[in-house]
């Protein structure tokens, strides 16, 4: 090699280098030893050969592969077992006909089968049934101010879930509302004519809106069909006019 070469090599910049090498994609199929001989610093800042540093690459996304999909078939198990569950209570509840063992028994299939720090019944008030842990029955007397606290499940029959605001937790949950981190409220009945199912965590991102309600929403239409009671017709008008 003259010295002319040498000097050459030498006024080589890293650009002249990527700009051959995108002018000639094909370098490393023609000369594949040189690949051996290339460093490249991995995630850790240390200096590696590039065939290590993408063998363990590709170690990295099998582990993140199997990950997931050992994640998928965990939820797919998990979701058939309370569907399951659910089907059960489905015939369980069918044989049950006085709303205070309704929801006696409800209140026992949500505490067994789901992962919530607390949850609610919230319901308009029915003979011998009264408010407990797991029911809040809603007076006719203060029927306006649930409305009016609730008054985005009127004409909106979706489930409400994320960081809800103190007022409507405390209307539910009272003093326990301070360490709430996140809810899915969603309403029995059109228009929430029959109350609504609330559930709570005190973990924010428990019920972030980005989760999949579709299972709760089938634990309100069967408290749909049991439920033959409403709130009254006059307020939920008069609030959805106003």
């Amino acid at each position: 090699m003259t010295n002319k070469v040498v000097k050459a090599i030498k006024k080589l910049s890293d650009s002249d280098v990527i700009n051959y090498l995108i002018e000639n994609p094909d370098f490393f199929v023609r000369h594949p030893e040189q690949l051996e001989s290339l460093q490249v610093c991995n995630t850790n800042g240390k200096v590696t050969s590039l065939v290590n540093h993408q063998v363990n690459v590709l170690k990295d996304r099998n582990k993140q592969i199997k990950a997931k999909l050992y994640q998928l078939i965990t939820n797919a198990a998990e979701n058939e077992k309370i569907m399951s569950q659910v089907f059960e209570l489905t015939l369980q509840l069918s044989q049950i006909s006085h709303v205070a063992n309704v929801t006696k028994h409800f209140g026992r299939f949500v505490k067994a089968s789901f992962d919530c720090d607390l949850f609610r019944i919230v319901m308009p008030v029915y003979d011998n049934l009264d408010s407990n842990a797991h029911v809040l029955c809603v007076e006719q007397k203060i029927e306006k101010t649930f409305f009016e606290v609730f008054r985005e499940f009127l004409g909106n029959n979706v489930p409400i879930s994320g960081r809800l605001k103190k007022e409507k937790l405390a209307f539910v949950f009272g003093n326990k509302a301070e360490k709430i981190g996140s809810t899915v409220i969603l309403p029995i009945g059109k228009n929430a004519s029959k109350g609504l199912l609330v559930f709570a965590s005190f973990d924010e991102n428990r019920f972030n809106p980005e989760i999949s309600t579709d299972l709760l929403s089938r634990l309100t239409q069967i408290l749909d069909r049991k439920f033959n009671k409403t709130f009254s017709p006059a307020m939920l008008r008069n609030v959805q006019e106003s």
